[in-house]
């Protein structure tokens, strides 16, 4: 090979299969690494690290890829290489090196979910932290560094030229650029799978990619042993038996040659292995599936566009609960039907404000005769709607909100981004079938979308994971919800925090200050300011005065947890003044949205309470 020339027709194929390849599997794996862990450790957590893991692991095989070409450049100069017979040239060992590194990332990957299963057995152990960097070390890095040591092999073979090094360098300069470009824009616009299936599927891939270089790098052999074998015939004259000695030492490497495919056989095997044995790879109810939960029977399992969805019953306590990944995001009691999450049935104080029209008491107060005289006594038939007004739940969970306000009469419209979320809450949780739309869709376009006033209540709840959209707590997604709801309408907003944050809660308080002047919080307790809780703040463009009298408790009931709760609520109200005059609280936009980044702590510790709430074995089985 001359010391400036390119690599011939068939290397050029196998580093240009290499470059595709390892963009591709690094974009997938980018987007499949995180998914993998969101159900032992959330949606937030598996990301903590995950970036700057990605550029060291990228860079380690770069470095290991630099240091292979060193070693090959002096074991054999690229002149040298081709001049005798049964030694490799330089481009052969490059497509070699780029086929064995898409060998080993086709095994790791084919295995990766029976790895990844077996460090969730560890994740008490390594916590919430350091738990899911420890699975990605096991799971995205070693293939991330694979990809690095494939691009920069490929890419020093390229930009070779001794005679030049400043243009050699700024050739490698460019084709690292264009490969991490190229990685930058495939994660971004890659394909939703089953991580289980994505995983495969890269392996897959990854063996068909070592496949293809090693047929490319075979045929270079071939090529370049018969022109050794004719340069030595020249240099010696012709003997038919050197001649037959080199033809069948050609042949019996060829037949050799055959056993560089058992890696890539390995990997399919062990691909189809972990589809049939890891559960993970399945939706749906499997044979045996509560055996390592006692007490726990599931009723419906799939792994949806959020995440896994499940449905489980607990027989100690009697509830039925529903899991969205590494988060409860509903659950009530059997014997009842009602929520075990007292906090949204803060949501139905919406009807229950002075001023407004469908307020009962303000009915009540009505209805007196001109003269005076004893106010009536409340009836369940007042609390009820006359089926003129209409309300919005943004993120349905079991369906609490929805279900109460439409036994109220109320018109209720149902935006769930996850269409799994929605029929678990149909089939198990009784949100009726009946409700007055449902729009399976992402909540901001939702907003964005929909008409000028015309919802009286909008409630918005879509915590999970121990995070939320934080698109749905800019000042422009608070903006559309008050332009969708009418004159005198209410926003209620769950949050999940710490209510002592007072720098979250500032941003968010003058966040929804921006549209509604009247702003209000509740917490569900007041016992631990310092630890998570949910928090229901009430907007609206009207004052805010809740009218929960004696009279409308008693018609609710006082026995039921929504009285209970009700009851309760005006007991709990946060100090809003403190923290809307928090130094630098200032309303989060699309452009300066750090919600993402302040939620860490509200994550680790939603982590921690979910497993003291429920053992571990149950979150290792969804």
């Amino acid at each position: 090979m001359d010391g400036v020339a390119g690599p011939p027709g068939p290397i050029l194929a196998a580093i240009v299969i290499g470059f595709t390849s390892t963009t591709i599997l690094t974009s997938s794996l980018i987007r499949l690494g995180p998914q993998s862990l969101e159900p032992v450790y959330g949606n937030v957590l598996p990301y903590l690290g995950f970036f700057h893991g990605l550029v060291v692991s990228l860079v380690l095989g770069g470095v290991i890829g630099a240091r292979y070409w060193r070693h090959a450049i002096a074991a054999q100069s690229p002149a040298a290489a081709g001049a005798r017979a049964g030694r490799l040239t330089i481009d052969v060992k490059t497509a070699r090196a780029v086929a064995m590194a898409f060998d080993i990332a086709a095994l790791l990957t084919a295995l990766a979910p029976l790895r990844v299963t077996y460090m969730f057995r560890w994740s008490d152990r390594l916590g919430p932290m350091w738990g899911a960097l420890a699975t990605q070390c096991m799971l995205a890095f070693p293939v991330f560094a694979l990809g690095g040591f494939v691009a920069t092999v490929g890419a020093l073979r390229l930009a070779y030229n001794p005679r030049s090094p400043a243009r050699q360098g700024t050739m490698l300069a460019a084709c690292l650029g264009a490969i991490a470009i190229l990685i930058w824009v495939g994660q971004r616009f890659s394909s939703a799978h089953g991580s289980c299936h994505g995983l495969l599927i890269n392996a897959g891939y990854a063996a068909l990619s070592s496949v293809m270089v090693k047929l490319l790098a075979g045929h270079q052999e071939d090529v370049d042993a018969a022109d050794a074998i004719a340069a030595a015939s020249e240099q010696r004259g012709v003997d038919s038996r050197d001649n037959a000695g080199a033809q069948l030492a050609l042949l019996r490497d060829r037949q050799l040659r055959k056993l560089r495919f058992l890696p890539a056989v390995g990997s399919v095997f062990f691909a189809l292995t972990t589809l049939f044995a890891d559960p993970t790879c399945t939706s749906g109810l499997r044979a045996g599936g509560d055996a390592g939960t006692p007490g726990y029977q599931m009723l419906y399992r799939n792994e949806s566009i959020t995440g896994w969805v499940s449905v489980s019953d607990e027989a100690e306590r009697g509830i039925r609960l529903l899991r969205s990944g590494h988060s409860l995001i509903g659950a009530h009691w059997k014997a009842t039907s009602e929520s075990t999450f007292g906090i949204f049935y803060y949501a139905d104080a919406v009807r229950l404000i002075k001023g407004r029209k469908h307020n009962p008491e303000d009915r009540r107060r009505a209805s007196l005769p001109a003269g005076g005289g004893r106010l009536r006594a409340l009836t369940r038939k007042d609390l009820a709607g006359d089926g003129t007004e209409r309300a919005l739940q943004i993120g349905l969970g079991v369906g609490v909100s929805a279900r109460s306000l439409h036994r109220q009469n109320v018109r209720v419209d149902v935006v769930e981004i996850d269409p799994a979320v929605h029929e678990a809450a149909v089939r198990f949780f009784g949100l009726p079938r009946n409700l007055n739309a449902v729009h399976l869709m992402d909540g901001r376009r939702f907003i964005d979308q929909a008409p000028a006033a015309i919802y009286d209540y909008i409630v918005h709840d879509v915590f999970t994971g121990g995070s939320v959209p934080a698109a749905l707590f800019s000042q422009s997604a608070v903006g559309q919800l008050r332009r969708i709801l009418r004159r005198d309408g209410v926003l209620a907003m769950n949050y999940v925090g710490i209510p002592n944050d007072k720098r979250t809660l500032g941003h968010i308080v003058s966040t929804l200050r921006t549209a509604f002047p009247s702003v209000r919080c509740f917490a569900e307790t007041l016992a631990d300011l310092d630890t998570t809780v949910n928090m229901m703040f009430f907007a609206s463009a009207e004052p805010i005065a809740f009218d929960i009298t004696p009279d409308v408790l008693q018609v609710i009931g006082m026995d039921t947890i929504r009285g209970a709760m009700l009851s309760e609520m005006l007991g709990h109200e946060l100090d809003l003044a403190v923290m809307g005059d928090f130094p630098g609280a200032r309303p989060i936009t699309d452009d300066w949205n750090p919600l993402p980044g302040w939620q860490v702590p509200t994550a680790a510790e939603h982590w921690r309470t979910m497993r003291k709430l429920f053992p571990t074995s149950y979150w290792l089985n969804y």
